[in-house]
């Protein structure tokens, strides 16, 4: 049985991984045989009020795909009204998408601060 390790991420610096089981698994290469690598639940980045959230949609299916939100948790129903939403059966995509949304410049038009 082939083990994966998690998959390195660059970030930029604020980023708080929440939860990471986001393997070096890739569906287009290792094929279905390690399908239950494939999860709803495979990454969760904070920053203040943002989240990104990545998963694998339908869970252990090969013919699903990536997708990634990023959303306001201070706002009602936030998975309802996300900030961005990504899509994608590349894990090279899902990979240049994360490193994108963590750059300050992309995020800071989303950044709120919020009284505590």
């Amino acid at each position: 049985m082939k083990e994966f390790r998690l998959q390195p991420l660059r970030l930029c610096a604020g980023w708080k991984v929440a939860y990471n089981n986001f393997s070096e698994y890739d569906p287009a290469c290792d094929g279905e045989e390690y399908s239950y690598e494939l999860c709803e639940d495979l990454l969760q980045l904070e920053n203040d009020n943002l989240l990104i959230d990545l998963g694998w949609y339908r869970y252990g299916d090969i013919n699903g795909s990536y997708k990634i939100y990023l959303v306001d948790t201070k706002r009602e129903a936030p998975y309802e009204r996300p900030l961005e939403v990504f899509s994608s059966r590349s894990k090279a995509e899902i990979l240049d998408k994360l490193e994108y949304w963590t750059q300050p410049g992309f995020y800071a038009k989303y950044k709120v601060k919020y009284p505590k």
